[in-house]
């Protein structure tokens, strides 16, 4: 169904004939700013400042994703697409002509194209259509002050298509019909002089030249008093005209302009890129085609990575299409304490390129901004603003005439520059980088040593610069191979002084975005290279500099719009490895020992909250989450089991890093680190994480021992002794499983003494020790009634069943304790990861007693619950007994999906025993297919 989304005046939304009903301010202010970027990504960052102009609340992302949804809802309703998530934020596209902005863009690109092809008339109706399509000023009654550049651009539009359709009206001798929609524009806006023009030629071509000339007096008065300025030499000169009644009014002023070249040299060297000059030349009007506007497009991205050579290459190809101007400044080289100050330097430079004496120049920095834009109408331009650091330093410089084109390069996004199309540079791909390098060695070496070849690119971060100067370097040092270059630039400690040659450094590169950080900023950048993980989340980061998780966010966001932290998934922040070490140097050159440490400490705290969080989701009722280390932090809330453990996953590698530097480190708190291991005992078996916990947890354990930690080393044994069981190494769980039992006694900590006690009974169980497994069973299974365990002593219940079910052979004696095992679970915790254990051997025993349609039912609730919990590990378990069970049946088709289903599961969890095992079933089940079917 066809709607109308209308914003020059009242929001409104029409379907069908009808109006809908928006209810509150915030739904309204969402869907405003969706329309005003109608077809591009509005980041919800800037969404919660549409909704909350001063101190958004906590919650505020959330409450915009519900407002969101409620939008989507409303707009369904009514038969209209919603807004889609996109990016970092949401999107809404509307369809040709539904909403009243666009057409009026349309219309007058239409206008302006007539005006191309000699058709004034044509023009002044499609101007006028298009204006009537006002009701009012932009968002009329939507108080917004985020969303005030936007409705002050789209009023500026308006105003600009009023004056070229005057304009072309006096032309065609229509004075008398616009005096008096004049009379009201010049009353609405008396400081702008083309309106005051219009209104005092119309009124002296009607023959009221006393009026005319009232018009410029006044003119003159309301410019002195609010703007201390007098009118412009064109007012002037028309004034000045009409006194004399010169009968040229109309006539054009000659074309005292310049032409001038001044693009610094391409590189003959410029490599790739092609895709991103596409976008670039992609973004222009096809030649010949008339333009509506100027063509602003902004390049930003890191340090060193090549924003200033891919403009200027651009700017090469593009050059015969501007013709009239080719101009290029380095606005870093015009400051002057401040970017307004900057921005006035650098017109007065452009204008002096372009042939204004220096004596006409004059000193205020909006004057100047008119005449550039004065001497540049006509013109086709071509202008590189190159190092910019922000859009109100650059709005001055752009050009109004729409037959410019305007290249910018900068270190920060300028998401706040209105019409700017913006190209964000990523390093450089790795067969790109390669010949990069290559063709700057110009040397038969880097074609010998392919390997090392990329070795040095990769140690180059693959950025432009460093690749540069890596090659200049071997370039002048033929005693050098590549693999000597790499060798040198793989010690990171030195990495940073190889990549600088001449006037020309990496560091150097990276210093001057650092220079132009905050304090706060600048602190939390250094910091974050702390965090012994690959990325982080604002969570993570608001830990390492121990500030609030909303100015965390913020700061985070700042980083990242000046290319000093990257983004590969939503949420989730990283360093580029380059940018990651010189964050290290300044954290060792700038912030004490004592800094360095706290962070640490810190983030050991913050991930055992956190992870003890999804502890008490996935063991509920286990006592050992309440012995663990109290921590300062509440860590991080998670909704349900899953946002839990996607959590904990992403975290894992600064989890395992915090580990192992605690361990290293003889003044970190060690028990908050083995508690932390502990915490992840859970997701161990969920996961199957227990090939990456075993390394840190022998380090911990042994860093534990030899400072008498005993508490410590036995939550650490425990965790390794498991382990390594789990990954077939039962020699060395059993020795670790020992030495934990005697430091938890050494330690008085019965709560970790339970756990391993129940380690090394299944130990014994799988050494077919039956009698001895179940005697220790048996005092684990006392320790966690005195305590009041509940969930240990399920884990041990469901331990004694497998044991009679598969070691003792006896599954009759199994069910009393899966029984009593499952009624404890109904009590206390409902279907827990440890009631589906109790289930699949309850269906491993009916199986075994001949009761296998039984046994299908218990393995289906298993699943069932498995995937519930998201557990993969129960998942595949349970699809395994149901493909035996099936079998056994004579289901054998079903058997063999089950099987397939499994296996996916065991290759994912990289189970090489389980996946054999599913392969030997597969194949007596494709025999007994085979032997089945009729012969042909």
């Amino acid at each position: 169904m066809a709607g109308e989304f209308k914003i020059l005046g009242p929001l409104e939304v029409w379907t069908g004939g009808e109006q809908l009903r928006l209810s509150g301010a915030g739904q309204r202010k969402v869907l405003a700013a969706l329309l005003l970027s109608a077809g591009y990504v509005v980041p919800l960052s800037h969404l919660v400042d549409v909704v909350w102009p001063r101190e958004p609340p906590p919650t505020a992302e959330k409450r915009v994703r519900n407002l969101v949804s409620e939008l989507r809802g409303l707009l369904a309703d009514g038969g209209l697409a919603g807004p889609v998530a996109a990016g970092a934020g949401y999107r809404l596209d509307v369809g040709e002509g539904e909403l009243d902005a666009a057409v009026f863009d349309s219309r007058v690109r239409r206008a302006r194209r007539h005006v191309a092809d000699g058709q004034p008339a044509e023009a002044v109706a499609e101007f006028r259509a298009a204006l009537h399509l006002w009701r009012g000023p932009v968002l009329a009654g939507l108080e917004c002050p985020a969303l005030q550049p936007q409705v002050t651009s789209w009023e500026e539009r308006r105003t600009a298509a009023l004056e070229e359709d005057i304009e072309l009206e006096l032309d065609l001798g229509r004075h008398h019909s616009v005096i008096s929609e004049l009379s009201e524009q010049v009353a609405a806006h008396p400081l702008r002089e083309r309106l005051a023009g219009q209104l005092m030629l119309a009124l002296h071509r009607a023959g009221r030249r006393p009026e005319a000339l009232r018009v410029f007096h006044d003119t003159r008065e309301t410019l002195a008093e609010e703007l201390g300025l007098d009118p412009g030499d064109q007012l002037q000169r028309l004034h000045q005209q009409i006194l004399s009644d010169d009968p040229g009014l109309a006539a054009s002023p000659p074309d005292r302009r310049r032409r001038v070249h001044q693009l610094p040299h391409d590189l003959a060297d410029f490599t790739g890129r092609a895709t991103e000059l596409n976008r670039l030349i992609s973004a222009l009007p096809a030649e010949g085609e008339p333009t509506t506007a100027v063509v602003i497009s902004s390049i930003d991205g890191m340090a060193g990575i090549g924003k200033t050579a891919l403009a200027v290459h651009a700017a090469h190809r593009l050059a015969d299409r501007y013709p009239d101007a080719q101009l290029f400044i380095d606005l870093r080289a015009h400051t002057a304490g401040d970017e307004l100050g900057a921005t006035a330097a650098a017109l007065e430079t452009l204008l002096r390129a372009v042939g204004v004496p220096r004596e006409r120049i004059p000193d205020k920095l909006h004057q100047r901004a008119g005449l550039w834009r004065d001497e540049l109408a006509g013109l086709k331009a071509l202008i590189v603003l190159d190092n910019a650091t922000s859009a109100e330093e650059v709005r001055p410089l752009l050009p109004g005439d729409p037959a410019s084109l305007v290249l910018i390069t900068s270190r920060r996004r300028l998401t706040d520059l209105e019409a700017a199309r913006t190209l964000s540079l990523e390093v450089l791909p790795p067969a790109d980088a390669a010949a990069l390098f290559t063709r700057i060695a110009d040397d038969a070496r880097a074609a010998a040593e392919p390997q090392a070849l990329d070795e040095v690119v990769r140690l180059c971060g693959l950025l432009p610069l460093a690749v540069r100067i890596a090659a200049a370097r071997l370039r002048t040092r033929p005693t050098w191979t590549l693999a000597h270059l790499a060798e040198r630039l793989g010690d990171q400690q030195r990495r940073l002084g190889e990549l600088a040659t001449g006037d020309r450094s990496v560091a150097a590169a990276f210093a001057l975005s650092y220079r132009q950080l905050t304090p706060v900023q600048q602190r939390l950048f250094r910091l974050l290279s702390l965090h012994p993980g690959p990325d982080f989340d604002a969570h993570t980061a608001a830990r390492v500099a121990d500030i609030a998780l909303q100015e965390a966010e913020r700061l985070l966001e700042d980083l990242l719009d000046v290319h000093l932290l990257q983004q590969r998934t939503v949420g989730r922040y990283r360093f580029h490895d380059l940018l990651h070490t010189y964050a290290a140097h300044l954290a060792l050159e700038e912030d004490t020992e004592a800094d360095r440490r706290a962070v640490l400490g810190r983030l050991l705290d913050h991930y055992l909250a956190s992870a003890r969080n999804l502890y008490r989701l996935l063991r509920n009722g286990c006592k050992l989450a309440d012995a663990m280390a109290a921590t300062h932090s509440a860590g991080v809330a998670f909704a349900d089991l899953a946002e839990g453990q996607t959590w904990v996953l992403s975290e894992l590698d600064g989890i395992l890093g915090a580990v192992r530097r605690a361990a290293a480190d003889p003044g970190a708190p060690i028990a908050v680190a083995a508690d932390l291991l502990l915490a992840l005992d859970p997701l161990g078996d969920v996961a199957f994480l227990w090939p990456r916990l075993n390394g840190p947890a022998a380090e911990i354990a042994d860093a534990a021992e030899a400072r008498g930690e005993f508490p410590a080393e036995a939550r650490a044994r425990y965790m390794l002794g498991g382990g390594l069981w789990q990954v077939d190494r039962l020699d060395g769980g059993e020795a670790q499983v020992r030495r934990g039992i005697r430091a938890a006694h050494d330690g008085g900590d019965e709560a970790i003494l339970d756990r391993l006690l129940n380690v090394s009974a299944l130990l014994a169980f799988h050494r077919q020790h039956h009698e001895e497994a179940l005697a220790i069973f048996q005092e684990s299974l006392a320790i966690s009634r005195r305590s009041g365990d509940w969930w240990s002593q399920l884990e041990v219940l469901n331990n004694i069943a497998s044991l009679y079910i598969i070691g003792l052979g006896r599954p009759l004696e199994a069910l009393p304790w899966l029984e009593r095992g499952l009624a404890l679970a109904d009590r206390v915790g409902g279907q827990s990861a440890t009631w589906q254990h109790l289930m699949t051997n309850r269906g491993r025993a009916k199986r075994a007693l001949g009761r296998p349609d039984e046994a299908v039912e218990d393995f289906r609730a298993a699943l069932t619950a498995s995937r519930a919990l998201a557990s993969p590990f129960q998942e595949a378990m349970a699809l395994q007994e149901l493909m035996v069970t099936t079998r056994r049946l004579g289901r054998l088709e079903e058997a063999l999906d089950h099987a397939e289903a499994s296996l996916a599961i065991w290759r994912q969890l990289g189970q090489e025993a389980r996946q054999a095992e599913v392969r030997v079933q597969q194949e007596t089940i494709h025999a007994e297919l085979d032997g089945s079917r009729p012969l042909a």
